[in-house]
């Protein structure tokens, strides 16, 4: 009896450890071995969370960011020096009334490069300013030879460029993604209210003949190129029509073929220092027309008067901006007019009158606040590729008038991106100062037509 009831005994314990030792199912097994996989995954995740979250207390604080570098890149010094020294003043005299130095907790700072008119200066200075300096946008371009090459470099190494003077049509037709124009006009647009001025009053009062004479470079031949056709157009007759070497210094030469032609009227391509030598010697040779009319430049320069004299009296000019023009806003909260602008800096500037040109660096500040406030205030971070984005929507008013960014074909073909038409005027030299004489409406004086010859002033 006893080996029976230690038999059952042993078989009931054998019995309850081979139960207790069966293999669970595979769904069993298969999800213990998912909840095992996944607890561990689950673990090692949290811990990496906190490990992160104690290395980034235990860090320093980052460095506060670097300031918004702007990089301007104009001809400070040499032949043309008078230009961008214009455009840059007016830059800085934009700064002060705005008042806005910091954007997003980031300072403002500036990067100036002189290029001294050099196209290859200027395309090394767009380069380092974009590389070397590392700048968020660029702001420049006074000739048009420098805004082309400045222009390409910007493109090429993706940083926003907002041009301030540099016509050449060409520049904006390139089809450029980092290039604006900004302020500035193209030049075969410099006369769009001369033509008016033609249609109405010249032709009427007698001008069939024409001399057309330009300086050589970029900004010359592709405005002779627009005038040209223009008055083909119209059936006005070319009978003298050649480029001239800026750096001369005697054009009588050229003046006396153009005496020889005996045209009604000149049209002149000039900077500053040849538009004064052409206005004197063409006086002493007598080179008698109804109208002599500059195409801006170096005409509606303050120092043209200078130069040329009492000869600059009665000479018309076509011009991208008038102080007389009512154009007014606000911007960062304050509010200006173009008056103010014109007044700011004739104070700033020691009495020196501002021309187009001040008003296109004034107006490119203008443009390039705007577009960092509206990327500040959107939440985005400032960079080159916001700002970019930011200058496509460009809508604003400024002391040039409206300007807009955007892809258009004018009358004559040309194709360009982003493109804005800031209006022009005609104005012309009277009792030593320039007077709005066209449009009618934006007129500060009547014009004289035709003028008095030589001998009779």
């Amino acid at each position: 009896m006893k080996r029976l009831a230690t038999l059952l005994v042993i078989v009931a314990v054998l019995a309850t450890l081979a139960t207790a030792c069966a293999a669970p199912t595979p769904q069993v097994i298969e999800k213990e071995v998912v909840v095992e996989k996944e607890v561990p995954v689950t673990v090692e995740v949290e811990k990496e969370v906190v490990v992160e979250k104690e290395v980034k207390v235990e860090v320093t604080p980052a460095a506060p960011p670097g300031p918004i570098k702007i990089g301007i890149n104009l001809s400070l010094t040499g032949p043309k020096a008078d230009f961008g020294t214009m455009d840059w003043e007016s830059i800085q005299l934009a700064y002060r009334d705005f008042g806005v130095s910091a954007i997003g907790g980031r300072a403002i700072s500036f990067i100036v490069e002189d290029n001294r008119g050099d196209p290859a200066t200027a395309k090394s200075a767009e380069e380092k300013l974009a590389t070397l300096d590392k700048v968020d946008l660029v702001i420049g371009g006074y000739s048009s030879a420098c805004g082309v090459t400045q222009a390409a470099a910007a493109n090429d190494l993706k940083v926003p460029h907002i041009l301030v003077n540099a016509s050449k049509d060409d520049i904006t037709m390139a089809g450029y993604e980092w290039v604006f124009s900004g302020p500035r006009v193209p030049a075969s647009h410099y006369a769009d209210a001369m033509w008016s001025f033609v249609d109405e009053v010249l032709i009427p009062g007698g001008v069939k003949k024409v001399a057309l004479y330009y300086e050589m470079t970029d900004w010359g031949t592709s405005s002779a190129k627009a005038l040209r056709a223009s008055f083909e157009e119209r059936g006005i007759e070319l009978v003298y029509d050649q480029p001239y070497d800026s750096t001369a210094t005697d054009f009588k030469p050229m003046l006396s073929k153009v005496k020889e032609a005996k045209p009604d009227m000149i049209m002149a391509v000039s900077y500053l220092t040849d538009a004064g030598l052409l206005a004197r010697q063409a006086a002493e040779l007598r080179v008698n027309v109804m109208a002599y009319m500059g195409q801006a430049g170096g005409y509606t320069m303050p120092e043209f008067v200078e130069l040329a004299g009492e000869h600059a009296n009665y000479i018309f000019t076509t011009a991208n901006w008038s102080p007389l023009a009512a154009w007014k806003g606000t911007l960062a909260g304050v509010e200006w007019t173009n008056q103010k602008y014109y007044e700011g800096y004739l104070a700033s500037s020691l009495g020196r009158e501002a021309d187009y040109h001040g008003a296109q660096g004034y107006a490119a500040w203008q443009v390039a606040l705007d577009a960092l406030v509206r990327i500040d205030a959107a939440g985005k971070p400032i960079n080159r590729e916001t700002i970019r984005d930011a200058l496509k929507e460009t809508k604003l008013m400024t002391v040039m008038g409206l300007i807009e960014h955007h892809e258009w074909t004018d009358e004559m073909g040309h194709h360009y991106y982003n493109q804005g038409l800031p209006l022009t005027y005609v104005m012309q030299w009277q009792n030593g100062k320039q007077e709005v004489v066209w449009p009618k409406d934006a007129a500060s004086a009547d014009y004289v037509f035709p003028v008095p010859p030589y001998e009779e002033r």
